[in-house]
């Protein structure tokens, strides 16, 4: 059985979402990545006169927001699930890097106006091409290299696949497809196949939302634990229904809204002598771009301070900063397990600023 290799540019298929959900006239349509790899290999074995393929591996490239204003947590942890999720519970090969948006809001329209700025993705690209270029260097990694993608820049990469003696399917978004792409005359030739439309797989693609009895495992929760929810937690994530959600996110408000007015005592110390650092989410969007020190994201430290009526504490990081965590920043922890003084590894979620402390997330057991 002939085999194939699927690469995905995700931030570019993120990005084009709402193209297929207008063309499938549902707003809420959403791709079912779980389907997509073998929806994909069906159509390729089609063209190819195939009865299947083998699809040995599904590599997807994409993006994250970091060091963002918080207000923005809930969209970009939701970016961060979805990369899990692949990863997870569908075994595909994820290559994620941040983009650093120096404590702003992540939408344009967010921003404040005369606000110029503009986030620089990095690696994606080059990641995907280099990827598909090395596995087809090895004779038996695949015989069919299929590209997700939309942009012109691949085309180099395309053409030197082919040389190396691999055959090359593209499947693309009406609208969001270089012209090469979709020469049916293929004169640059890119492509072993005719180009596969996305917008006409639509109805296989569909993901369906499942409602489903869960136990809600939050300590607050009221009433009977057993939910319906549409919700679905990566393996070894505690569920929390909507409404244990809802109040997690009241209380990440409330404390933030503390330390832009004001913050506990830390140490003995008030916070005016400068011992405690803070979140500010008004201050953050005011930092300056060219001061901005180069994101370390995977650091380890100890927890320095708990608030557990609030289900909230501080991390004192090796690098000498401090970082805000919450209960639901917590992997493989349970907020009753943590002391003062426990070791820990995280990521940054924001990098502090302007005397204010900065924010963690994915907080876990030290390695």
């Amino acid at each position: 059985m002939l085999k194939i290799m699927i690469f995905i540019d995700g931030t570019w298929l993120y990005a084009n979402t709402p193209k297929l959900s207008e063309a499938y006239g549902d707003p809420n349509f959403r791709v079912d990545f779980g389907k997509l790899p073998a929806v994909l290999a069906q159509e390729i074995a089609a063209k190819a006169g195939l009865a299947e393929l083998d699809v040995v591996r599904t590599y997807l490239f994409g993006s994250y927001a970091a060091n963002y204003d918080l207000r923005d947590e809930d969209a970009v942890m939701r970016r961060r699930e979805f990369f899990d999720m692949l990863k997870e519970e569908y075994r595909y090969e994820v290559e994620t890097f941040p983009i650093n948006f120096m404590g702003r809001r992540i939408r344009r329209a967010d921003r404040a106006p005369g606000d110029s700025f503009e986030p620089k993705e990095k690696c994606v690209d080059i990641s995907l091409a280099s990827a598909m270029l090395y596995l087809a260097a090895i004779p038996s990694a695949y015989d069919i290299g299929l590209a997700v993608i939309g942009d012109r820049d691949f085309a180099p990469m395309l053409q030197c696949v082919r040389r190396l003696g691999k055959r090359v399917a593209l499947a693309s978004v009406k609208g969001s497809c270089a012209p090469e792409f979709a020469d049916p005359r293929d004169e640059a030739r890119l492509k072993d196949f005719d180009l596969l439309w996305l917008d006409d797989l639509l109805p296989q693609l569909e993901f369906k939302y499942e409602r489903v009895q869960r136990t809600c495992e939050s300590p607050m929760h009221k009433g009977s634990r057993l939910v319906w929810t549409t919700y679905r937690p990566r393996k070894g994530q505690k569920f929390f229904c909507d409404d244990c959600r809802r109040e997690f996110r009241q209380q990440q408000d409330e404390a933030l809204r503390q330390f832009v007015t004001g913050q506990p005592e830390l140490n003995g110390h008030s916070p005016d002598n400068g011992a405690v650092l803070g979140l500010s989410v008004v201050v953050a969007e005011t930092i300056a771009e060219v001061s901005a020190p180069p994101l370390d994201l995977q650091l380890n430290g100890i927890v320095k301070k708990l608030f557990a009526d609030k289900a909230y504490g501080f991390i004192s990081a090796m690098n000498g900063n401090e970082y805000f965590f919450h209960l639901t920043d917590l992997i493989g922890l349970d907020f009753q397990q943590l002391r003062e003084g426990l070791e820990i590894d995280f990521e940054v979620k924001k990098e502090p600023g302007n005397g204010k402390a900065g924010a963690a997330q994915h907080v876990r057991p030290r390695a």
